[in-house]
């Protein structure tokens, strides 16, 4: 049977606005990099349907509220991504709530890349796409209203744990394929509280920065990374979220990779705290959460079997 890729079933949710435009050029930049089979373009309306009053006195002029929708899906498709796709495409429109519905839908078509747009301004809307971010059952990719069309610079915050090997490998075939240059960083303990001394916590400080130094030479090795990455090692005190997203805005970074769990990943079943904060802080850079495929639902269908 042949091997599926880890990126062939991408969902991309679109709303009818402006912003749907730069979700899609910025997609399809970035899906000519991935081996995509299958795309799913998904809208959720409050209500396909129009009134019946409206519906009987415009039923000679007005197609259904699904055709214009599906038209309009299609025809911004077709204009982003043009004919230089070999992939299937299928248009999804639902109604309701569109956390819920995004979310069943990512379950039934086993999505494994979720699209999602991040308006700047509106935080029931930047709530969403973390919920998603954080529930998900697959990966998710927020494009903020601010994108930038290419990638000239990945930037990829590590903590050399093997739980992290996803985003350094996404972020090495990404690189890879869009001549993009790879800006990794590793926040270490803090020397803070461990000894009275300012000279002994000096020292503690610069021990643990190079033993941050020495994991990284390790861990590069151990992957096989290009010679040319490096790795900015910064003290942890106790905002590195924060930290690390200012440093990416400060370098002009065009997309940011993070593993969705790492070395503290069973302190948030969902997701790690610093990819959680990050997702919740970010409103203008690019951001790819990588997870592996269906873990959130392995672990609540063993939740549900030891309540059973």
């Amino acid at each position: 049977m042949k091997s599926r890729a880890p990126y062939s079933r991408v969902m991309i949710a679109l709303e009818g606005e402006l912003h749907d435009d730069l979700i899609l050029k910025y997609s399809a930049y970035l899906l000519s990099y991935l081996r995509v089979e299958q795309l799913f373009l998904v809208h959720v309306s409050p209500d396909l349907s129009l009134p019946k009053d409206l519906q009987e006195k415009y039923k000679e002029l007005l197609p259904p509220k699904e055709e214009q929708l599906e038209k309009y899906l299609t025809e911004l498709h077709a204009y982003a991504f043009g004919d230089k796709h070999d992939y299937r495409v299928q248009t999804v429109l639902v109604e309701g709530d569109p956390f819920e519905n995004i979310l069943r839908q990512c379950h039934i078509k086993d999505i494994d890349l979720l699209i999602l747009g991040r308006r700047n301004s509106d935080r029931d809307h930047q709530l969403m796409g973390a919920r998603l971010a954080e529930q998900g059952p697959c990966s998710v990719l927020l494009i903020p209203e601010t994108s930038n069309q290419e990638i000239n610079e990945i930037y990829l915050p590590l903590d050399f744990s093997e739980t992290g090997e996803s985003s350094v490998n996404f972020s090495r075939e990404l690189s890879e394929h869009c001549n993009a240059e790879v800006r990794c960083l590793h926040f270490y303990s803090p020397a803070r509280g461990y000894l009275k001394s300012a000279e002994a916590e000096r020292e503690l400080r610069n021990d643990l920065k190079d033993r941050a130094k020495k994991e990284w030479i390790e861990y590069k090795k151990r992957l096989d990374l290009p010679t040319n990455w490096s790795c900015e090692q910064i003290e942890n005190r106790g905002e590195a979220p924060a930290h690390a997203l200012f440093l990416a805005e400060h370098f002009g970074s065009d997309l940011i990779v993070l593993s969705s769990k790492g070395r503290t990943a069973s302190a948030s079943v969902l997701m790690g705290s610093f990819a959680k904060e990050m997702v919740r802080l970010n409103r203008r850079i690019p951001m790819i959460v990588l997870k592996k495929k269906r873990e959130n639902l392995d672990f609540f269908d063993a939740l549900m079997g030891l309540l059973d």
